[in-house]
């Protein structure tokens, strides 16, 4: 499901808001949940390091698709939309506060700024990119992905460049980006693409590069994935630490609805030819296929420290069938990112409310934040996070 669907704001859920940023010492603490522990290896989220994220100062409706990186001082950062920006807040003690916000782009030409992701660069620069959404609808306001970079941290941004643009009409425009950086410096940058597909609902996972440290990227992008007559979406790309393979974790509705799928390429092979409907290199993610009709999108892939593989989704198992009501899993994957496995469920919410557009962030001691968009504990949607520990289990 790409994301700009429009998240539908519930009442406040009076049990949801029991644990909130800034909760006193003295208030209960809340039980670990127990997960499936499968093959030897499990998380264990810890419900009292949930925190917000997101800045109240803004005063937004809606705050949401965040992502976090940590930096080589240890410190967090982390960048969201609220409202039609884009967003940074800082966290220098390891996600238990975070700093108020600081706008990097605004709205901008009757374009909202939306679904922001970050990447740590050797050298240490940043750079964040982000989707510009026309919406006062003009021919001469495209879907664009552009990006802004920071030599400071994360404390100002500048230099921005307007990559690609798709069409002007929400059903041609253009979404989701995510980047890596190979070992020999290259940036690939990878988006969902509706424009080639002005005729059709199609859509593919387009990439451009960059040789020279984000300072020029490849004009014409080329096509990672596509699969006739359905929409591959909302890519995610992993360098795996064998630095050797690439991996991307996208939606792909090849039957009924959404489902997670991971593509997948050698260096050596670097995208040279397109991963079709029926490629070797496009694999269904989860070990345990669940049900056609229900719906399990906008997937995320990381890496831990001991060298497995990480999923999340958002899914309706055991949930209303509906967008709206979908919360954040996680599974364990192989360190080739095959046989996702041991789902866990971070954040406890009712069941009239969601955990959407979420992300993994790996940290250096080997601990997972997992960050998602939630209406649970707020009549506003907020960005949240908690910690996991990764549990090797004893035969």
């Amino acid at each position: 499901m790409i994301h700009h669907t429009f998240i539908k704001l519930l009442l406040v859920n009076i049990l949801a808001i029991t644990y909130c940023s800034g909760c006193s010492k003295d208030e209960k603490s809340v039980p670990e949940v127990p997960v499936p522990k499968q093959d030897g290896i499990s998380i264990s989220w810890d419900q009292n390091s949930r925190r917000r994220v997101s800045s109240p100062t803004l005063n937004a409706r809606y705050s949401g698709y965040a992502r976090i990186i940590q930096l080589a001082d240890a410190s967090l950062l982390a960048v969201y939309e609220a409202d039609g920006n884009i967003v940074s807040v800082k966290s220098t003690d390891g996600g238990n506060t975070w700093s108020s916000a600081t706008v990097i782009a605004p709205p901008a030409n009757g374009s909202n700024m939306s679904v922001p992701d970050l990447l740590l660069l050797k050298g240490n620069k940043i750079l964040v990119f982000y989707n510009a959404r026309p919406y006062d609808i003009a021919s001469s306001r495209k879907f664009g992905i552009l990006v802004k970079q920071s030599s400071n941290g994360g404390e100002s941004w500048e230099n921005e460049k307007n990559l690609y643009e798709a069409g002007y009409q929400f059903e041609n425009g253009c979404w989701e980006p995510s980047a890596i950086q190979l070992p020999n410096g290259e940036i690939q940058l990878y988006f969902a693409n509706e424009g080639p597909y002005t005729n059709s609902d199609e859509q593919n996972i387009s990439m451009l590069r960059s040789k020279d440290n984000a300072g020029s990227w490849t004009t014409v992008p080329e096509i990672v994935s596509f699969r006739p007559g359905k929409r591959d979406g909302m890519p995610v790309p992993l360098l795996l630490r064998d630095g050797k393979d690439i991996l991307v974790s996208i939606e792909d509705n090849a039957v009924n609805t959404f489902k997670p799928y991971v593509l997948r390429n050698s260096l050596q092979e670097n995208w040279a030819l397109t991963i079709g409907a029926e490629s070797a290199n496009r694999s269904y993610a989860l070990a345990d296929r669940i049900g056609d009709g229900l719906y399990a999108g906008a997937p995320f892939i990381r890496q831990l420290k001991t060298g497995e593989t990480i999923l999340s989704y958002q899914g309706t198992e055991d949930r209303t069938n509906d967008l709206n009501f979908a919360d954040m899993k996680v599974v364990i994957g192989d360190e080739q990112g095959r046989n996702f496995k041991s789902k866990s469920v971070p954040f406890l919410i009712p069941s009239n409310k969601s955990c959407l557009w979420n992300s993994l962030t790996v940290l250096s001691d080997g601990s997972v934040i997992a960050v998602t968009s939630t209406n649970a504990y707020a009549n506003a949607t907020e960005v949240w996070m908690i910690k996991g520990t990764v549990i090797k289990n004893k035969n």
